[in-house]
């Protein structure tokens, strides 16, 4: 909310773009590294082999809600993660192939995720058409289930995430299912929107600070050894991000010594 403090202005537009969005060609349309595409649970890390199988017009995001997968006739959908669904395990066997448990429990995603970790390997992985083909198997016709595929929607534009939002009351919603940006009203909170539409925009800027801090000390160790200098600066960093500090450099700086009266 610091953040928002400094931006309380007066404000008369309809609305700014700030760096706030959920990239569609990073979900929507493929699948890709950035940090709001598609992840399998198991393993927290996109489809190593590309592979999706979405059923028609899906996954399209709607109202916003929908960043957990789910399977039907053997394609797939996004869906709200709190819908209760039955779902599907697997576990790895000797030979490295993967086995699908069929669970006829309806539940949310998370909560289907926990049991399938706990008895098995994780939610239901799926990384070719065989390994769907299979899976489709152990599914009784009819049955909407869950399987791994997850994604956490919204990153700022250097793809950098942060849990703090500031949405109003009506958003996000992803209205028209074309609003994958951000701006911020005239109450500074924040409003999904279509990405095409002009707009004034607020950017910022990383001020980079230097302290210098003075250290008397009384040792025995000889301080202008390198090796005695990248232990301290070690010791030091360590207690500086144990009290919160990020994104900082430590280097020595040694002033000249003093010459005596006699030099």
């Amino acid at each position: 909310m610091s953040d928002i403090n400094m931006l309380l202005t007066p404000f008369t537009h309809d609305g700014a773009w700030i760096g706030l969005w959920d990239e569609p060609n990073s979900w929507k349309y493929g699948i890709s590294s950035n940090s709001n595409s598609w992840r399998w649970s198991g393993i927290r890390e996109t489809t190593q082999t590309n592979y999706l199988i979405w059923d028609d017009t899906n996954p399209d995001f709607q109202s916003s809600s929908e960043t957990c997968v789910g399977i039907w006739n053997g394609k797939w959908y996004d869906a709200d993660c709190n819908k209760a669904r039955n779902f599907a395990c697997y576990s790895v066997t000797q030979q490295n192939v993967k086995k699908y448990v069929f669970i006829q429990i309806s539940t949310t995603w998370s909560s289907a995720q926990a049991h399938c970790r706990k008895h098995f390997t994780d939610l239901a992985k799926v990384d070719n058409h065989a390994e769907n083909s299979e899976l489709i198997k152990t599914i009784p016709d009819g049955y909407n289930t869950w399987i791994g595929l997850y994604r956490v929607p919204w990153s700022w534009s250097d793809n950098s995430r942060s849990l703090f939002k500031n949405w109003d009351s009506s958003s996000p919603n992803n209205a028209n299912g074309n609003q994958h940006c951000v701006a911020e009203n005239t109450l500074h909170q924040w409003n999904d929107e279509n990405c095409n539409v002009n707009k004034v925009f607020i950017c910022h800027q990383v001020v980079k600070m230097t302290t210098a801090v003075r250290l008397t000390t009384v040792t025995d160790v000889e301080l202008t050894d390198p090796t005695i200098n990248a232990q301290v600066l070690q010791q030091l960093g360590a207690l500086l991000t144990s009290q919160g500090w990020t994104d900082f450099k430590m280097q020595w700086k040694t002033p000249p010594k003093k010459k005596g009266n006699n030099e």
